[in-house]
């Protein structure tokens, strides 16, 4: 009998990545074939996001388009992701003859396909628990491996917490052997991610175990580094210590993901996120004057409910003095079945006033913070090629600089000089590498 051959489409974050990883592993153990082409599938599988409106409207799109292909040509269709956990409805509406599979159940995909159910209830083994295969992990030379599932907070924006409901963390051990088969495999990029990388252990735990996964990680042999994922500021706040103390080893990028959303208290409690500006303001401070030359990255939303002009200037002024090496910057849109959706909402062509506004100051600043780098030299490691020609490669705070093409090899580590600068990225010339290996 020939093997059923599945085709996957995965849009969205690393989070949703991972899970296509785990799929691929289900389907392979059970003796199914991953095709490139949709042409050559029996099985249609889209993994699906619906962070904002305008990714809704996109999947939306895919969906109708993959739900007509399929019935023409007797294809099964399978939906996962986060639209088919936050908004199943929508999703039947789009495509009724699709199996649709919540986050929290990617493991269980195969049941999805041949039984022909939805699976949309809580499963009584959390998918933390099921060993993806490592090389349907990786990206090149680059491997995401989550962390954790779900968070702590209960933002009024945000659609995801209804797609990842619980907090469910991997286990260590898990982790610790993912990474040492990866390295094994000539990855010199891991990227830990999650929704909220600093609650990772709390459900396994009882408390907040990156700082201890992190130390564990050091002593792992091979020559690769290691980006932490965005974490929450009212969850680092309680390891901050043990965290810096942990960042500081060569092992990790110096890099902190830490979105602020909104440089006003008032939008801030509107949001239902847990700081105060001046608790964030000191956190930043704390992490750069600890680790020197440290990125941080956060994420700002303009146009919440309740920004009226006075907020939007606080946010601006945050910018402006905290100078963030990177940001970004999302116009708020309303998410079905969230407190934000039902408040008073700011007009649109405000919206994206404001956008441009806080858009143009953060890349003013991006291009005045990089070009003090041009003339300079620096030790960066090649990661992949780059999506608009030439080397990306990264230095040790995880900045990215673009190096010509064929000038090194990835996995290489190189000495550079920094000829030029935009406001996103440096570019610079090799002056000699390391081989990989």
């Amino acid at each position: 009998m020939a093997r059923r051959t599945v085709y996957i489409e995965t849009y969205g974050c690393a989070l949703n990545f991972a899970d296509t990883a785990i799929m691929k592993t289900a389907l392979l153990n059970h003796g199914y074939e991953i095709v490139d082409k949709i042409e050559d599938a029996d099985i249609i599988i889209i993994n699906t996001c619906t962070v904002r409106l305008d990714t809704e409207e996109k999947m939306s799109k895919r969906i109708l388009a993959l739900g007509k292909y399929s019935k023409e040509k007797n294809k099964e269709l399978v939906v996962a992701g986060c639209m088919a956990t936050a908004q199943p409805y929508k999703v039947k509406k789009l495509a009724p003859h699709a199996h649709l599979v919540a986050t929290y159940n990617v493991h269980r995909v195969i049941e999805a396909i041949e039984k022909r159910i939805d699976l949309l209830e809580e499963p009584s083994k959390p998918k933390t628990l099921f060993m993806p295969n490592p090389r349907m992990m990786l990206r090149g030379l680059i491997a995401e491996i989550p962390l954790v599932d779900g968070c702590l907070g209960d933002c009024s924006f945000c659609i995801t917490k209804l797609a990842r409901r619980h907090v469910y963390s991997r286990p260590m051990e898990q982790i610790t052997s993912l990474i040492q088969q990866l390295v094994r495999r000539g990855v010199v990029e891991i990227r830990l991610t999650g929704q909220d990388v600093a609650v990772y252990g709390v459900d396994i735990a009882g408390r907040r175990l990156l700082p201890t996964l992190m130390r564990k990680i050091m002593d792992i042999p091979g020559d690769f580094m290691v980006r932490i994922g965005m974490m929450s500021p009212d969850q680092l706040e309680p390891v901050l210590d043990e965290f810096i103390d942990a960042l500081r080893h060569p092992r990790f990028f110096k890099f902190v993901h830490l979105p602020v959303q909104s440089g006003d208290d008032n939008v801030l409690k509107i949001m239902k996120r847990r700081y105060s500006v001046d608790q964030y303001r000191a956190l930043v401070k704390e992490i750069r004057s600890k680790i020197p030359g440290v990125m941080i990255a956060t994420d700002i939303i303009v146009g919440h409910p309740g920004e009226d002009e006075e907020a939007f200037q606080n946010t601006v002024r945050l910018v402006e003095e905290l100078r963030f090496e990177r940001v970004h910057l999302a116009q708020y849109t309303p998410r079905p079945r969230t407190v934000a959706a039902g408040l008073p909402q700011v007009p649109d062509p405000v919206k994206k006033k404001r956008s441009k506004i806080l858009g143009e100051i953060i890349a003013r600043i991006g291009l005045e913070e990089h070009r003090r780098f041009i003339g300079s030299r620096a030790r960066v490691l090649v990661v992949s090629p780059g999506e608009r020609g030439g080397l990306d490669a990264k230095m040790f705070n995880y900045m990215p600089v673009i190096l010509p093409p064929n000038s090194a090899r990835p996995g290489s580590w190189c000495n550079v000089e920094i000829t030029d600068a935009t406001w996103y990225d440096l570019r610079g010339r090799v002056l000699e590498c390391t081989e990989p290996g």
